[in-house]
Order: C-alpha cells, then structure tokens, then sequence
C-alpha cells in the first residue's frame, strides 16, 4: 500500500520543482526527501522526476500520476474533513418524530428553523409519530428525536425530555353550534356532545386530557368519529360529527366550518422534546443543545 504522506511529498515538489523549496514547504531535511521520493519510486516502478543539477522535471509517466496522486489526496482530505464534521455535530442524519397537531406549533417550526440554519450539512427526517410511540422507537434506535406532549412519567430511563413549550387546550365546535361566539366554556358543558378523537390505542396524549377533563368533570361524553391526524379531526367538527379538544395554537387552522373556544377553567399540554442518552450521534446531542436554546 502506497505511503500517503509519500504522496503528499511528491505533490508538493511537483508543485515547486524544487527539493530544496519542497522541503521547506514540507519542514524537513532535504535528503530524508529525497530518499521518500527514491522509495516511492521504487514501489511504482517507474520514474517521477528528471534531476540535474540546475533543474528538476516531472517524467512523462510522473505528469500522469501526478493527476492520480492529487485526486487520492484530495479525497482524503475531504474524508477527514467529513470526520472531523461529523465529530463535531455538523454532518448526519437525524430522524425527527412528531405528534400530529405539533407541526402548527411556532415552537417546532422555531427549532426546526435554528436548527436547519446552523446544520446546514443535517439531514432531518421527519415521521408522524404519536407522543407514546415516539418514546419507544427512541429507544428501539428507529428514531433519534421526539416532539410530543408531556402527559405521564417515562418509563424508561434512558428517555430524556425537555419542556419547550406550554399550550392550552380549546374546544373546536362547529360555527352553527350552540358554543360557537362563546369567550369560554366550561368542559362540562360539552357532556352531551359527541367527541371526535383519535383511535384508541393510537397513543394520544389528546385522548388522554380528553379522559382527564372527562374525570375531572365527572361526565362521560361520548366518542364519535376518529382520525389520526389533526386536520382530519378539525375536519370532522366542521361536517358537524362532533366537538374536538385541541391545543390552541390549532386556531391558526382556519378551516371553514369550525370555530375554537378557550376552556373556562385552563388545561394547559407540555410540548415536550424526547431523546435517549447516551446521545445517538453527535448532531443529535447538538440539536438538543439547539433545543434548549430555545426552551
């Protein structure tokens, strides 16, 4: 195998046509030069340089490998360029989940936008993930950052999480109901309405306020249509198969059909960042640097 730093003599004197200003360049001994580049030429098997007194020239057959040599060091320039980068958090692949009413939410676009901006070299995957889900693919390794909703204790201690954001949740009613105009309404209110939810067993943390507010009021309402996407259950409100519970930031959903009430007596959701530690790569552990940031 070919001594890359013979190479890297080589180059340079093939640049300066000189051993004398090469090894200056190159901060060593002429004559330990000379000899690297005698080696060299003996593993080739041809000649790289004619040498005289007053002039030193690249042979025929050592123009041609000069192309060569400059491209494997060129390559391998870039290689540990890239390493380094990588070291450093600045190239990857990140595969970022999301809860499905998380995108509308400034705080997301917010890191997402520092985060593209300063790993410019990062890919971000993004999959459409519930809150629950989200915990264990990070920890299966499928996925290395979760944006959800903070509603129960992990149980599992690798998964570390950061509130970014806080968000209060509201009633999404059709604009012929009864609610709609309403500057609050009492949860309780809403007890003879239909609910459309997600699936059971998705992994909402939507469902679960939804069951919260429902025991805290002491009713049980009933559960209409569901969909697994924010937009489908907005939707739903607005061809009147029922009331949704939703976060706040939803009203910037200007669907026609539907309007949002705040809650009389405030619940207010964790947005929640998840991650494992030790940290899956470098990026990652920047993207969360990002995160808090922005917290």
């Amino acid at each position: 195998m070919l001594d890359l730093r013979r190479l890297r003599y080589f180059v340079t004197i093939a640049d300066e046509l000189h051993f004398g200003r090469a090894a200056l360049r190159l901060r060593i001994a002429q004559p330990p030069l000379t000899r690297h580049i005698a080696a060299l030429e003996g593993e080739l098997g041809i000649r790289l340089f004619d040498r005289s007194t007053r002039a030193v020239h690249l042979t025929q057959e050592g123009a041609l490998f000069l192309e060569h040599a400059r491209s494997v060091i060129h390559a391998v320039d870039e290689a540990e360029a890239t390493a380094r980068k990588i070291t450093h958090g600045l190239v990857g692949r990140i595969v970022v989940g999301y809860a499905s009413s998380i995108p509308m939410s400034d705080t997301f676009s917010g890191i997402v936008r520092e985060v593209s901006r300063n790993m410019p070299e990062v890919e971000l995957a993004f999959r459409e993930v519930s809150t629950a889900s989200q915990r264990q693919q990070i920890v299966d390794g499928a996925m290395d950052v979760g944006f959800g909703w903070s509603t129960a204790k992990n149980a599992d201690e690798r998964i570390r999480s950061l509130v970014v954001s806080r968000e209060p949740l509201v009633a999404a009613v059709p604009v012929q109901s009864r609610y709609a105009g309403r500057e609050t309404i009492a949860f309780e209110e809403l007890a003879e309405e239909s609910f459309v939810t997600f699936p059971p067993g998705y992994g909402s943390a939507l469902n679960a306020a939804l069951e919260d507010l429902s025991a805290r009021a002491g009713v049980a309402p009933p559960m209409g249509a569901t969909a697994s996407q924010i937009t489908t259950l907005v939707s739903l409100v607005a061809a009147e198969r029922g009331v949704a519970i939703v976060p706040g930031f939803t009203s910037t959903l200007q669907r026609s059909g539907v309007t949002y009430v705040p809650l009389a007596e405030p619940y207010v959701l964790e947005q929640t960042v998840f991650w494992s530690e030790p940290f899956s790569s470098p990026c990652v552990e920047r993207f969360i640097k990002f995160a808090r940031s922005l917290a």
